[in-house]
């Protein structure tokens, strides 16, 4: 079990990476000219936009970047430290190297961003206000959620991959998640995110 939890880390250590440099992405200037809304502002029958302000075209580039420069970088020092390389599903089916990391890579970043928005979609249904889920109602509920809605993505994208069992997917989806919501915690600590 400590051999397969471990296995899920190093495996999908891209993701966290690269969803830690997004988060410095946007605190910085870079990307500035594309802050505009995924959904330009439009608003759905109800009256509210359909994702909100908080989904930006920043942060969907920004992401896709920073999973391929993340899935590069892992592959050079899974190659390094040929226990990691054995041990990254991604790797059992497939050689590592830059293109295919620069391929898988692209695909988790946007795997990542697609499957945020039918969450951002819901929330803004039930009026929640983009990054307000810690301050609802059941805030645990929502915020579990919100650290799982990617997820689902990128286990989707290793799957591709790797012959994952149906176990073994959502062990990614609920590890990812935990993990996810841990590092939120330390991120709006040290004043990288303003809400969990």
């Amino acid at each position: 079990m400590a051999w397969l939890i471990l296995s899920m880390y190093i495996t999908l250590m891209p993701v966290v990476l690269a969803g830690i440099a997004n988060m410095k992405v946007l605190k910085s200037s870079w990307l500035k000219t594309w802050q505009t809304p995924i959904d330009n502002g439009r608003v759905w029958r109800d009256g509210r936009p359909f994702f909100g302000a908080n989904k930006t075209w920043r942060g969907a580039v920004g992401m896709v970047i920073c999973s391929v420069a993340a899935m590069i970088l892992w592959g050079v020092i899974c190659r390094i430290f040929p226990y990691l390389e054995q041990r990254n599903q991604f790797y059992i089916f497939n050689r590592n190297t830059v293109l295919f990391n620069s391929f898988a890579g692209a695909l988790l970043g946007v795997a990542y961003i697609l499957f945020e928005l039918p969450n951002s979609f819901i929330k803004r249904r039930m009026n929640i206000s983009p990054g307000k889920a810690a301050y609802v109602t059941n805030p645990w509920k929502y915020m579990w959620l919100d650290q799982m809605d990617s997820l689902f993505g990128c286990a989707l994208v290793l799957w591709l991959f790797y012959p994952l069992s149906f176990g073994q997917y959502l062990g990614y989806v609920f590890l990812g998640a935990a993990t996810h919501l841990g590092i939120n915690v330390i991120l709006v600590k040290i004043g990288w995110k303003k809400a969990i």
